[in-house]
């Protein structure tokens, strides 16, 4: 039995949780961060453009196509004001990131209450879980769908990726930066989810604390010669 200015401890100094393990101050505060991170990284992709349409020349412009509008050379409108025939699948793809977005912050308020209560911590490995299947189909959804909803619209788009001359003007289409960057954020989202749950587990912490408590026992000392 160790003894702090002369009262005794129940554990001794290297039994106490320390490192990088369950339920530890840098173990939570990783988690913390990565799910915090995750969040951010679901804002970006939700922000960032999905598609573009490249006109050549003589026009040079390039039509961006977000997730919540359609832009070209400072100038958006959404999918729901005039004949725009891409309102089906964009913002059926943008209710996909959004629900991704609001798992991720389910995953960090179940991180907080989880480290004041640990059967909290099932909570971020299923919002986790949850979030990470959203933001991966998100993508798949949108490469499978938009070249179906525009050929069947007369439009002469008929792969997610390609290019079409026609009477000497030449246009390329292709993924934009939040359909590229959403599988890789789907990464982060998993790897965030297993680094939040270990932090926030009782695995080691219950161990801890399901050793039973040892008073301090009456020393006995044998009689001097």
């Amino acid at each position: 039995m160790e003894r702090d200015n002369g009262i005794p401890r129940a554990y001794p100094r290297h039994n106490l949780p320390r490192g990088f393990g369950p339920r530890t101050p840098a173990a939570l505060v990783a988690a913390l961060v990565f799910v915090t991170l995750t969040i951010s990284l679901v804002l970006v992709v939700a922000s960032l453009p999905w598609w573009d349409l490249h006109y050549g020349s003589p026009w040079n412009a390039t039509q961006r196509y977000y997730l919540g509008g359609m832009c070209v050379e400072g100038s958006c409108q959404d999918y729901y004001t005039d004949s725009i025939r891409h309102y089906t699948y964009f913002p059926q793809t943008y209710g996909l990131v959004l629900t991704a977005l609001a798992l991720s912050v389910f995953e960090l308020a179940f991180l907080i209450l989880a480290i004041f209560e640990r059967k909290f911590a099932v909570g971020i490995l299923v919002t986790g879980l949850l979030g990470s299947i959203t933001l991966m189909v998100a993508p798949i959804y949108f490469y499978f769908a938009l070249p179906v909803g525009l050929s069947s619209d007369g439009a002469f788009f008929t792969n997610f990726f390609g290019s079409y001359t026609e009477r000497g003007m030449t246009y390329t289409w292709g993924g934009g930066p939040g359909w590229f960057m959403a599988p890789f954020v789907v990464i982060v989202f998993l790897a965030a989810t297993v680094v939040a749950f270990f932090a926030a587990s009782d695995s080691a912490g219950e161990t801890r604390r399901s050793r039973p408590f040892r008073p301090l026992a009456a020393v006995s000392r044998s009689p001097r010669d």
